[in-house]
């Protein structure tokens, strides 16, 4: 794209472009700039009141610009790799060997967690539930109980207690085993049928007897006990099986899954439907009140200017871009067909 060339200006043009951005330059260094940021800061929050938030911004704008970013956009492979190497660097920090968990979660708020977890407790049940109803759990359960009955069958105490009986017992297994080859076969397909098809009724029962072992004292008391131990240990030795490439494959693991979710019909739905219940409170407040119950007051928009303006002024001045912006902004102005003929007059 060729660049548009600037227009000449006429020698009192250019004499008040010139004086201007000495002007703009002076406030930009110093008490003039505090002054100048105060005036700024005081003057938009006064225009803030009188303008609300619907008035500034509609909700389909936002929801638009939320879904483009956080739905649509794909994010840029540095992305991955950099929040990648920031959480092994993270991870690796050596304020995990001087942190224990306690600091980071007191006895008080445990409590409070696991109260508020306690509490739910048609979620504990349906959890209940679904593990013993896993086809994974109800293999390994029928497994336990196959090799319990094996196990007692070949090792009761009554066998044991008669003179002989357990060699008679090995004996006749010995030969019923070379008369018949597949009948232990056979025996344990028998056995564990049986377990599988009466398997269901002892899971239910468990899970019955579960609900109602699993009390809130009972859970709360093993909670307790098991975060008493826990929680003078660092940081670093909970997480001591943790390798940086765990964390990192685990990331990777998250991030893959999130590329897929964004994708889905729910997650827009659920971005559009945290919009509008913003809007449904604060759409009809004004700026000024917004701001504030934000927590984004006069003084701390004041701080926060003085804290990033002055270096950002400071490097662009000695790059020498500072007066190159200023020129290039009220340029413009001077060479515009109005500003002409006022100075022509």
């Amino acid at each position: 794209m060729a660049k548009k060339k600037a227009a000449a200006l006429s020698p009192k043009a250019q004499a008040l472009l010139d004086a201007q951005v000495a002007w703009w330059l002076e406030q930009l260094e110093g008490k003039a700039l505090v002054s100048w940021i105060e005036h700024q800061v005081d003057t938009l929050l006064l225009d803030a009141q009188k303008l609300k938030l619907e008035e500034a911004v509609s909700r389909v704008t936002v929801q638009e610009i939320a879904r483009h970013y956080a739905a649509e956009m794909e994010p840029h492979g540095a992305i991955p790799e950099l929040v990648g190497e920031v959480a092994q660097a993270v991870q690796a920090h050596p304020i995990h060997r001087k942190t224990k968990l306690s600091e980071l979660m007191p006895d008080r708020h445990f409590k409070d967690w696991l109260d508020k977890l306690l509490e739910l407790k048609e979620a504990r049940e349906a959890l209940i539930h679904a593990g013993l109803s896993n086809p994974v759990v109800n293999a390994m359960a029928g497994d336990l109980l196959y090799r319990g009955i094996s196990g007692y069958l070949s090792q009761n105490s009554l066998t044991k207690s008669i003179p002989g009986a357990s060699s008679m017992l090995k004996l006749g297994k010995s030969m019923l085993s070379k008369a018949t080859p597949r009948l232990d076969a056979a025996i344990e397909s028998t056995l564990r049928k049986y377990i599988q098809q009466s398997l269901d009724a002892t899971l239910r029962e468990s899970e019955d007897s579960l609900k109602s072992l699993l009390t809130d004292d009972i859970l709360r008391d093993s909670a307790l006990e098991i975060w008493a131990s826990l929680k003078g240990q660092t940081v670093a030795e909970v997480r001591a099986t943790i390798s940086p490439e765990d964390v990192e494959e685990l990331f990777v693991v998250i991030y893959e899954h999130w590329r897929s979710l964004r994708k889905t019909a729910w997650y827009s739905a659920v971005i559009d439907a945290g919009i509008d219940a913003f809007f449904d409170k604060y759409g009809k407040t004004t700026l000024a009140e917004l701001l504030s119950e934000m927590g984004m007051e006069r003084d701390g928009l004041i701080r926060d200017g003085l804290r990033f303006a002055p270096p950002a002024i400071a490097a662009l001045k000695k790059k020498k871009l500072l007066e190159p912006i200023a020129r290039r902004l009220l340029a413009p102005f001077f060479a515009s067909e109005a500003a002409i003929r006022l100075l022509a007059d």
